[in-house]
């Protein structure tokens, strides 16, 4: 049995993941941690809910700590890591968001994860 950490669990690609992460593997431990931004959406898990492996926790990767203890209680064994600023026409007007999300929360998140 896997124990599976999937960042920006509640985006469009996220959670088709899930989605067909607990359809093919139903024992495995899923724990989603997602900002829920412009791109999450927690209806997108709904079907999920209530499966019993299945946690959702409202959080962002660049929270050192909230990763650190997430890795340790859940035994995390693998990340998926979809959290990410994806909208080309967001990085133009904003592209602060990207540099904090896509690579200090990303680093934040490898740095959580070797703890």
């Amino acid at each position: 049995m896997s124990r599976l950490l999937i960042t920006g669990g509640a985006g469009f690609i996220g959670a088709n993941f899930v989605h067909y992460w607990i359809k093919k593997y139903p024992a495995d431990r899923v724990v989603v941690l997602d900002a829920l931004t412009y791109a999450g959406n927690p209806a997108n898990l709904e079907p999920v809910g209530k499966h019993s492996e299945y946690r959702f926790v409202h959080g962002n990767i660049k929270d050192y700590d909230l990763a650190v203890n997430l890795l340790q209680e859940e035994e995390i064994d693998t990340i998926v890591h979809f959290a990410a600023e994806s909208h080309v026409d967001r990085s133009i007007h904003g592209p602060d968001a990207f540099v904090d999300t896509n690579i200090i929360g990303t680093h934040t998140l490898l740095k959580a994860a070797k703890t």
